[in-house]
């Protein structure tokens, strides 16, 4: 029997087959990654997630970013930022300069103390009210200018932020914050090749000069893909769940590292020189100076399972003998902990929690009273 052509299916086009398969490869993608964002948006709200979360609310300009041509990692000027982990969600305002601080005008004849560090002096995780320096202002009744940051600081940039920006600032006092867990990474040209290539920053070469990594970008953060990455930070659990697995694979970090007691001559020479720097800026400006040390988890770790600091002991000898005063906050903190630290850190990250901001500040106000910072 013939067959009517009228009544015969028609064959599609390869051009309609490909367009075809190509919408249910869209189709299956999207639903995939709609199931995907869902179930990491539930996991990072059912557990004690240790990275950030989502805020919903968007804005282009990073918080952390090589800015800076003298010493890389900044904040924009009068910035207005929100950070939201597993178990903290804060404002960061900065102020005309790029501090997280309110606004210092640069004269006073009133006593002043400039603060500097990393993360830790900075606040991680908590409203200005709670960290280091605002409770020692308010404790003392003497202005603490806190011109820490995080986003990968250490003590070389401590002393060239303090150098080109803070020492501006009348003040007869600094104060600096050391973080053994990754302050002595943090000056290696070496480390930084291996774990930060891209980056803008300063770095000490084998003769100690300083040298920096990368190309300066008056832009950076501000480009078209940071501006994606903003979106993607701001609304998806999914991107900082990839994010949170990409840095924990990238560190490469196969046993726990403790800074206080795992330094090499080289790292230890390194702070010294950086701290150094400080206190010639210091003397310059004729201000007094003085060091307190910054133990992690790991540190009160191996504290409990070795009994080992290698750490303290050397730095507070080295400081007598320079005329800088060296507190290390560890025995002190083990002392009042009871046998147990981990109140002294947000339960979502290692940094300080209001408690262990508040525990510091009781240590060093009663060091600094007790003890002129040029004995």
């Amino acid at each position: 029997m013939a067959i009517d052509p009228s009544t015969a299916p028609r064959r599609r086009s390869p051009l309609v087959v490909v367009l075809s398969v190509m919408r249910l490869i869209a189709v299956n993608l999207i639903v995939c990654g709609v199931l995907l964002e869902l179930v990491c948006l539930f996991y990072i709200n059912v557990t004690n997630w240790p990275a950030s979360k989502p805020t919903y609310r968007l804005n282009y300009t990073p918080f952390w970013a090589d800015i800076n041509p003298a010493f890389g990692t900044w904040h924009p000027q009068n910035g207005h930022f929100f950070h939201k982990s597993g178990c903290y969600s804060v404002e960061y305002i900065t102020n005309s300069y790029g501090a997280r601080d309110i606004e210092r005008t640069l004269h006073s004849s009133l006593p002043r103390t400039v603060v500097l560090g990393d993360s830790f002096v900075e606040g991680y995780g908590l409203p200005a009210n709670d960290r280091l320096s605002n409770v020692l202002e308010r404790d003392t009744g003497v202005e603490h200018l806190n011109f820490g940051t995080g986003g990968t600081f250490g003590p070389l940039q401590y002393a060239l932020l303090y150098k080109t920006m803070a020492a501006a600032f009348d003040h007869d006092m600094v104060l600096v914050g050391v973080l053994p867990d990754n302050d002595f990474h943090d000056m290696s040209l070496s480390w930084g090749k291996a774990h930060d290539p891209s980056r803008y920053r300063p770095y000490y070469a084998d003769d100690f000069s300083i040298v920096y990594q990368s190309r300066f970008q008056p832009d950076a953060g501000r480009k078209f893909w940071d501006h994606f990455k903003a979106l993607l930070r701001a609304y998806l659990a999914s991107y900082h769940v990839g994010d949170y697995i990409h840095g924990r694979l990238y560190s490469r970090v196969s046993i726990p590292y403790s800074g206080y007691n795992d330094y090499t001559d080289v790292d230890l020479t390194r702070l010294e020189k950086a701290l150094q720097d400080i206190k010639n800026t210091a003397d310059a400006h004729g201000a007094r100076m003085a060091v307190f040390l910054i133990p992690r988890a790991n540190d009160f770790e191996r504290l409990h399972q070795a009994g080992t600091n290698r750490l303290g002991p050397v730095m507070e000898r080295w400081g007598h003998d320079v005329g800088i005063p060296v507190k290390d906050l560890m025995p002190d903190m083990q002392a009042r902990s009871s046998g147990d630290y981990t109140p002294y850190f947000h339960s979502c990250d290692g940094h300080w929690s209001a408690q262990g901001n508040a525990i510091a500040a009781e240590i060093l106000e009663a060091w600094l009273g007790a003890k002129s910072p040029r004995d």
